[in-house]
């Protein structure tokens, strides 16, 4: 591996390891004298996939800036990607930077609108009955009537959706990141859907960040909004807050946060029912 990566980056080069999920995938950020790149080895034979993914994403919109794949060894299981330079959203979300996260929202909404009706064949439609199926697999980790609990909210949430353009399917806030462009990393999962399983699971990970640390939400969510709004992309608001309590969901299987299923039971942030 070493070798393959002095040819792209230089030599010597040095390994720092960003995200290991046991059974999944290990991430490490590799740097030579030349440039920075991104190494993921995978325990399955995901490696193709990935970079067929990223690759066919790459035709899209100059803002958000996603990885270009550098190398696909299938032998090794391992993928190798461009570094997108900047600072994740967590950041500015933590620091209050509207102006930030209005550039984080309109990004979003320029590149939903671009994929729009044209998205690449190698990605699979994300149905709502694959996304209740996750939310019933999240739900095992929980006790029985949390569990229970959680399943009936999301039978009731149960949206009807299109797939209709290129969705990230894991977003939140340290999956993008603000530079002098605004990019888009970890695509492994990307799908089609509706914009609103993005910009809803974003909004449900900033719900929980918020609980955690006691931030308030109110200055965050509105900017994001409006400048995904700014963009000419359009959200509907019902399907956008029901995808945003399905995430809840997921991650109260996900975290075991209570306060989840709180927030997943009644609609907010100025949504319909």
């Amino acid at each position: 591996m070493t070798s393959d990566l002095a040819g792209l980056l230089g030599a010597p080069v040095s390994f720092e390891a960003l995200k290991h999920k046991p059974g999944r995938r290990r991430t490490l950020r590799a740097t030579g004298p030349r440039d920075s790149a991104i190494v993921k080895v995978y325990a399955s034979e995901r490696a193709a996939t990935v970079a067929e993914r990223v690759g066919a994403l790459g035709a899209g919109p100059a803002e958000p800036m996603v990885p270009r794949v550098l190398l696909c060894d299938r032998p090794r299981r391992m993928v190798v990607l461009s570094y997108v330079p900047g600072k994740p959203l967590r950041e500015a979300v933590l620091a209050g930077d509207v102006e930030a996260c209005a550039r984080a929202g309109s990004a979003l909404g320029a590149w939903h609108r671009f994929w729009r009706g044209r998205a690449p064949r190698c990605l699979n439609p994300h149905t709502s009955e694959r996304e209740l199926e996750i939310i019933d697999e999240r739900a095992r980790a929980l006790p029985t009537e949390t569990a229970a609990r959680v399943r009936v909210l999301a039978r009731r949430l149960r949206p009807a959706w299109s797939c209709p353009t290129v969705v990230h399917r894991d977003l939140y806030e340290d999956q993008v990141v603000i530079g002098e462009r605004v990019g888009l990393i970890d695509l492994d999962d990307a799908a089609l859907g509706p914009p609103e399983l993005d910009i809803g699971n974003l909004l449900a990970h900033l719900e929980l960040r918020a609980l955690r640390d006691g931030a308030g939400l109110d200055g965050i969510a509105e900017p994001l909004l409006v400048g995904y709004a700014a963009s000419g992309a359009v959200l509907n608001p019902l399907l956008l807050d029901r995808c945003r309590r399905l995430s809840l969901l997921r991650l109260a299987g996900i975290h075991r946060e209570p306060d989840l299923l709180t927030l997943a039971a009644s609609p907010g942030l100025g949504t319909p029912t």
